[in-house]
């Protein structure tokens, strides 16, 4: 019995050093994201950079201590920026409603901001000319603003008054247009975002009515946006209730101070920024809505933009940061997501329907191709992709990773990835039964050895 046990302890030996040495090829190449990574990668694409612009003229209709400016106009432009997401391949967006719609209130208070300056120069103009008798050259103007701004209590404070100003009728709005662009890709100026770079969008609907005293807002603060595009990429929406505390959360969006910063390149700028934490509570606003709070860093910028859960669904609408009330700075890691079960009513009372659409399907067959090396169908699906959306650059970058990964010698073939796995499985199930075989044998042999008679001794001799 112990020839028999070496022999099968052998024969175990080598059955594994044989499966070990099997030409087996894995299913996730080397470097293949983790799934969460792989959920942000794929749905990058579909956040967007957003900005609104207002223009209005600004007519004083009176101004008693300077009746020379009545009449005088104002052409500013105002706006703001944020984030949004796409939900449906036929260029439907959303965002939040603040982001794309100031109040009349709010619009009149930062065109007067914008406004305050060129107003106090030609204030300045009007006093030097009645004290001296004669129009002040643009360098004696120039000199005398600050001095005028410091005795008014800062540029502020003008503004502040101005506003009352304007409650009070004394200015007026008119003329008040909108545009709204939608970016993606290449930020391509300096300060303010090049518009003819950017898609016009059309506001279809917004749930937004400002902001209470209390920074409460007002109404579901959500909007819906299109620009005219076909097959953009896309994101799912998840649904809200299905949330609990404790869950990983992902945000991607453009907050400014990772958006424009100076030191950064330019080309940069436009490149989303992630940042992670958990659905920290769920808590109810005082209009008896309900938000998601959650430690991901979110300010300004990210308003609109979407929350992912790990699977790579939305969940929510970043929207509120908490702010301390005597600063007036940001309370970091306090900020409050907008459930995205809200914003899927909204988009069913407008008849949009969430889907993925042909680019989406494309890319992610690229980029499970480029995951696992199969290089040549890579770049197909890429270009696939670049057909049928030109404004998905990403696609360009994996295009050119996968051509160098084919120059290095890098590529696995699909073809041969399946023959190997063939072989290999053909070899398992080959040696696998020649063990079967051989211990049914040693069993055999095992027992007939135990059947066999005992020798018999011959009695001793008489």
């Amino acid at each position: 019995m112990k020839k028999v046990r070496k022999y099968l302890v052998g024969l175990l030996v080598i059955v594994f050093a044989l499966t070990l040495s099997l030409p087996m090829v894995s299913l996730a190449a080397e470097g293949e994201p983790q799934p969460v990574q792989k959920g942000m990668i794929y749905n990058k694409p579909g956040v967007v950079f957003i900005s609104s612009y207002y223009t209005v003229d600004l007519v004083i209709q009176s101004a008693a201590d300077y009746p020379e400016l009545s009449g005088a106009t104002y052409e500013v432009t105002t706006g703001g920026m944020g984030s949004g997401f796409v939900v449906n391949p036929n260029g439907y967006i959303l965002t939040n409603g603040h982001v794309v719609k100031q109040t009349e209130d709010m619009l009149a208070y930062n065109s007067l901001a914008y406004a305050a300056e060129l107003i106090v120069q030609d204030i300045v103009y009007v006093e030097y000319q009645n004290e001296f008798g004669y129009p002040p050259s643009q360098a004696e103007i120039d000199q005398m603003y600050p001095l005028v701004l410091q005795e008014l209590g800062g540029i502020e404070a003008v503004a502040e008054l101005f506003y009352q100003g304007w409650r009070a009728g004394e200015i007026k709005m008119t003329s008040t247009t909108q545009d709204i662009y939608v970016q993606q890709g290449i930020f391509v100026s300096g300060e303010k975002i090049a518009q003819d770079q950017g898609m016009k969008a059309e506001l279809k609907d917004v749930d937004y009515e400002g902001f209470s005293d209390e920074g409460e807002a007002l109404g579901k603060d959500i909007a819906l946006i299109k620009v005219n595009q076909t097959n953009m990429p896309t994101v799912l929406l998840g649904d809200s209730e299905d949330v609990q505390i404790g869950d990983s959360v992902n945000v991607i969006g453009y907050p400014a101070v990772a958006t424009f910063e100076s030191f950064l390149d330019e080309e940069s700028q436009l490149e989303p920024s992630m940042t992670s934490g958990i659905i920290s509570a769920e808590k109810t606003m005082k209009d008896g809505t309900s938000v998601l709070q959650t430690d991901a860093a979110v300010t300004h910028g990210n308003s609109g933009g979407p929350a992912f859960i790990d699977s790579g669904e939305v969940i929510g609408i970043a929207s509120l940061v908490a702010i301390d009330p005597t600063t007036g700075i940001q309370k970091e890691g306090f900020s409050y997501l907008r459930p995205i079960n809200i914003a899927k009513e909204f988009l069913t009372e407008n008849g949009v329907v969430n889907e993925l659409g042909e680019t989406d399907k494309h890319y992610r067959e690229g980029l499970d191709d480029y995951w696992n090396r199969h290089y040549t169908s890579a770049i197909e699906e890429f270009e696939t992709t670049l057909r049928l959306y030109p404004g998905l650059i990403d696609a360009n970058d994996y295009i050119q990773k996968s051509q160098e990964g084919i120059s290095k010698g890098e590529e696995v073939s699909e073809t041969g990835s399946l023959l190997g796995w063939g072989i290999g499985i053909v070899l398992v199930l080959g040696l696998g039964f020649v063990f079967l075989v051989v211990i049914i044998i040693i069993i055999v042999v095992v027992r007939k050895k135990k059947k066999s008679p005992p020798t018999q001794t011959p009695p001793p001799a008489a």
